[in-house]
């Protein structure tokens, strides 16, 4: 939660102690408060409103750690919603161009991956279920936690880390995946990685057919 969501959430709280017949405190205030920031207030609201209808959890008083337990619940779907993007991007755009998610969370985890060429260098179904789970567990980790917050990093794909490396080159526009204004957002916030993308021997191969194919189109039309 940001500091403007507090209004939202002090009324959410008189609204909870008001429904438990329980005195709403400064010192609970700043108790709840501080448990709760790393959510957002959506996550907040929607883990109290998950307590109270819950048929056996509702009858007592929520603790902090109770509706921390139900935000790591919505992780769960968000980490699920956000691979199910990535596996798309990577079965429709594929590791050749670059790609900008419009969930910078998105972004910080397949960089700690290794990058977006090295995700889409799998050689079969089974490796894709590894790389998703280790995608998922990453998103779960880090979601809701100041590193959130960290600017995302660029997504690389093949033809543009090829091109980095001719001198006059132009850079490809990036694919935007999921709802374009926030993928535009994510755009104009990218950062270039602290270290080169890191380009895999599957991948080598395939931009050395990609200049090969490209020579010859250039030869033909010379």
């Amino acid at each position: 939660m940001q500091v403007q969501d507090m209004e939202k959430f002090s009324q959410i709280l008189k609204w909870v102690f008001a429904y438990y017949e329980k005195e709403l405190t400064d010192l609970t205030f700043e108790m709840y408060w501080n448990g709760l920031k790393d959510y957002s207030i959506d996550e907040v609201q929607a883990a109290f409103n998950a307590h109270l209808q819950h048929p056996e959890d509702g009858k007592w008083w929520p603790k902090v750690s109770d509706i921390i337990k139900n935000c790591k619940g919505g992780t769960q779907d968000n980490a699920l919603r956000a691979w199910n993007e990535v596996e798309t991007a990577i079965r429709r755009v594929g590791g050749y161009q670059d790609v900008v998610f419009h969930d910078p969370l998105i972004h910080q985890i397949i960089h700690k991956m290794g990058g977006w060429i090295a995700l889409c260098d799998i050689p079969d179904e089974k490796s894709l279920v590894f790389k998703a789970n280790e995608f998922k567990n990453a998103y779960r980790a880090l979601y809701a936690t100041p590193q959130q917050l960290q600017p995302p990093v660029e997504l690389t794909g093949i033809i543009n880390a090829q091109n980095a490396k001719i001198k006059g080159a132009k850079k490809q526009p990036p694919v935007l995946i999921g709802d374009p204004e926030r993928a535009k957002e994510v755009l104009s916030q990218l950062q270039a990685p602290e270290n080169l993308v890191t380009i895999s021997h599957a991948a080598v191969k395939a931009a050395k057919s990609l200049g090969a194919k490209l020579n010859a189109n250039q030869d033909q039309s010379a």
